[in-house]
């Protein structure tokens, strides 16, 4: 294992800390999520949730002795990805009922591509150098997923950087309209 040894130490002790802060904080203030749209709750506490998870068994896979790793990756791939979609799947069925952002769609595609290259790389790589290096990355990018939506649902507000787009992009399309403009011009015919 090498040089990985103390990263996944140390990132399995944080992603247990992690999730589990956030299961408490879930627990004890409920009303910190008081006006969020049920769906839309449910897809941001998942995702957040399924990616800390998913770090935390990551690192305790590629702690053990054997080469179990690229086995995991798939399965937790496979498990990430069928969550994910459940909850995308609920989130389009929601948008008629509820005021659903727009921003999901983008997020979840994000979290779907992530745990598609999950599993990619569970199939592929069979050195553990190499099983342990992606692993490295793949906890990095779940623990940035699961802290951001984490940070989402309970933090001061919405933030983060596709909903900054995806307002920015709202505001164009709005100043747009009252001018009398198309809000999506189309390119100059020559």
């Amino acid at each position: 294992m090498g040089d990985y040894t103390n990263f996944y130490l140390g990132s399995v002790t944080v992603a247990g800390a992690l999730a589990g802060l956030l299961f408490v904080a879930l627990s004890v203030a409920p009303q910190r999520l008081a006006g969020r749209q049920p769906a839309e709750h449910q897809a941001i506490a998942g995702t957040a949730y399924t990616a800390l998870i998913d770090a935390l068994w990551i690192s305790l896979f590629a702690l053990r002795p054997d080469n179990v790793l690229p086995a995991a990756n798939l399965t937790f791939a496979v498990i990430g990805l069928a969550g994910t979609g459940r909850l995308a799947r609920r989130l389009w069925r929601a948008r008629a009922e509820e005021a659903v952002g727009r921003r999901w769609l983008y997020l979840m595609a994000f979290i779907m591509l992530v745990y598609l290259a999950q599993g990619i790389i569970g199939a592929t790589v069979r050195r553990p150098d190499e099983a342990q290096a992606f692993g490295a990355s793949l906890v990095t990018i779940f623990f940035a997923i699961g802290i951001a939506r984490s940070w989402e649902m309970l933090g001061p507000g919405r933030g983060g950087l596709i909903s900054e787009f995806a307002e920015d992009a709202d505001r164009i399309r709005r100043r747009r309209t009252s001018r009398g403009e198309p809000a999506d011009p189309s390119p100059p015919q020559q």
